[in-house]
């Protein structure tokens, strides 16, 4: 029977509290445990291992069909642009097909800013943003110990690292 890594971490505590038991006996039964962890470990590193190899393969994919999509957006906006040149070359604003309809519309007014200082006021919009430096809160409390209003510090987290 395999024992999964709950059971198996679990056991520890419970093998530690046997007052029945002699110290050799515990002895055995850390040890066993200790090899079973070990071997469990093994597996979860492994399959953690397994699951990151296929993410990155994963975004690399992505990447790839990423570029190939960029590539053919990009072709058929330049094919778009030579078959309106041809359309604005031979005087002709609309083709009506089975399919669809090819037609030339004006765009809509477009701006484009030379130099910003030159605009009047009323036509600029202040934009105010405030970025929180958590970093600098983090290392406010590390050499101070001071707890600022309006933040929570967490010093009790853990991560799993698997090298």
């Amino acid at each position: 029977m395999s024992l999964n890594l709950y059971q198996i971490t679990s056991a520890f505590p419970v093998a530690m509290d046997q007052t029945e038991m002699s110290e050799e006996d515990k002895q055995k039964v850390m040890d066993e445990l200790n090899t079973l962890l070990a071997n469990k470990s093994q597996n979860i590193i492994a399959y953690i291992r397994n699951i990151e190899l296929t993410i990155g393969a994963m975004k690399e994919e992505e990447k790839r069909i990423s570029e190939q999509r960029k590539a053919l957006e990009n072709k058929v906006e330049n094919f778009k642009k030579y078959v309106k040149e041809c359309m604005e070359n031979g005087n002709i604003t609309k083709i009506e097909t089975e399919l669809g309809t090819l037609s030339i519309a004006k765009s809509p007014i477009s701006i484009e800013i030379t130099n910003e200082d030159e605009i009047p006021a009323e036509f600029k919009q202040e934009v105010i943003t405030v970025k929180i430096d958590k970093k600098a809160i983090a290392d406010n409390f590390k050499s101070t110990g001071e707890l600022i209003d309006g933040v929570i510090i967490h010093t009790d987290n853990t991560s799993l690292r698997v090298k």
